[in-house]
């Protein structure tokens, strides 16, 4: 069996859990580097080497497109091709945006299914060439599968399914039985994940309530922040997805404790590296296949 090199370091089976998750992958405009191509592979087949496939599929409804209709940044290309998707597709721009620093680009699922727990169908991703450029391989490899995974539903999703609780207050908290336990029993959370999750509640749209909380989760691949050379991609945020609906595999979730990963975290000298601003839903299509406007 193949494999693909994780974030944390552990090696990821390219094969599915159970039917394949059908993850796609389309660029908008030029493709980008070989490295930065590279890292999407192996981002790809990290997801679906966690994510089982046999999701309802959806034909494009009437109504919807374009991708222009997700992120008004992305005008100009031809029309998303009319047929079925069996899993995810997921729109890349790799672009300049604004040189080195300032904004690094946004992610996130645009057309989901409103009765399969709003599962993504569509999404985009919206990056800044040059700040990719610039990143070493494990935190670029850190930063596409952070994004991705937004895609897929991690953050971006949790309001739709009713498991963030506190959202707009100074504690929101994800509410999922699976990621909770996770947290308490196999990461060292007994106390900080007793009855939820902290979720992130401050530093603006871009980082709040859409991640683990930065003070809490340290160098965890799904907090606001990249910290560290190793950025694990832990079981917490695994099994969050099952909480989802998804059915996952946790084999390849990477050794992660909460006392850990604050103290590396700490101890880090390159500053951490914040990340884009996760996109909600626009759309969903209905059991009927109709399209539905999402009010934001």
């Amino acid at each position: 069996m193949s494999t693909a090199l994780a974030c944390g370091g552990k090696a990821a089976p390219t094969a599915p859990v159970g039917p394949e998750y059908a993850l796609n992958i389309t660029w908008l405009g030029a493709p980008p580097s070989a490295a930065i191509q590279a890292s999407f592979a192996r981002a790809t087949a990290r997801i679906k080497g966690i994510v089982g496939g046999g999701l309802t599929p959806v034909t494009l409804p009437d109504g919807f497109t374009n991708v222009s209709q997700c992120d008004a940044n992305l005008t100009g290309f031809p029309d998303v091709p009319a047929g079925t998707i069996q899993g995810l597709d997921i729109y890349v721009r790799v672009q300049d945006i604004d040189g080195p620093g300032n904004v690094l680009g946004n992610a996130g699922p645009c057309l989901v299914r409103q009765s399969n727990n709003f599962k993504p169908a569509l999404g985009v991703m919206r990056l800044d060439e040059a700040d990719l450029e610039n990143l070493t391989t494990a935190r670029l490899d850190a930063l596409i599968l952070h994004e991705m995974l937004h895609v897929v539903g991690v953050g971006t999703v949790w309001t739709d399914n009713g498991l963030l609780s506190g959202d707009g207050t100074a504690d929101a908290r994800f509410t999922g039985a699976q990621a909770r336990a996770a947290c308490a029993d196999v990461h060292g959370g007994t106390t900080t994940c007793a009855t939820s999750v902290p979720v992130h509640s401050a530093d603006g749209s871009g980082s709040a309530y859409s991640h683990w909380r930065e003070s809490v989760f340290g160098t965890e691949l799904m907090t606001p922040f990249l910290n560290g050379s190793v950025i694990p991609l832990s079981e917490m945020t695994i099994r969050s997805l099952a909480d989802m609906g998804y059915v996952v595999s946790t084999t390849t979730a990477d050794t992660y404790s909460l006392v850990a990963a604050l103290r590396v975290a700490e101890d880090d000298p390159e500053p951490p590296l914040p990340l884009g601003e996760p996109l909600r839903p626009r759309f969903a299509t209905s059991g009927a296949g109709d399209l539905i406007r999402l009010a934001r």
